[in-house]
């Protein structure tokens, strides 16, 4: 394995936060992330939820269902309560 790609997996699993959405298209809904797996996360959930407003706020209708998750994609604590449901 090259340094470089250790250095991006380490980096990758630091700890940091991602904000998740569905995107609604064709009548169906598709998920996905930002930043994707190979960026550097954002640092605080509190970045990553204001960043979630204002890509909420850009996209009406069309991305729905956004909340943060953490370095492991998995819903931060309290998520439910605060999810963007953006229809």
């Amino acid at each position: 394995m090259k340094m470089k790609d250790a250095l991006a997996i380490i980096e990758r699993t630091d700890g940091g936060f991602r904000v998740h959405f569905e995107e609604a298209k064709d009548g169906m809904l598709r998920a996905g992330y930002f930043p994707e797996r190979d960026e550097a996360l954002i640092r605080g959930e509190n970045d990553a939820w204001i960043l979630a407003r204002k890509f909420a706020g850009k996209t009406r209708c069309r991305f729905v269902n956004i909340y943060v998750v953490d370095s492991e994609s998995r819903p931060v604590s309290g998520y439910k309560d605060k999810m963007i449901v953006n229809r």
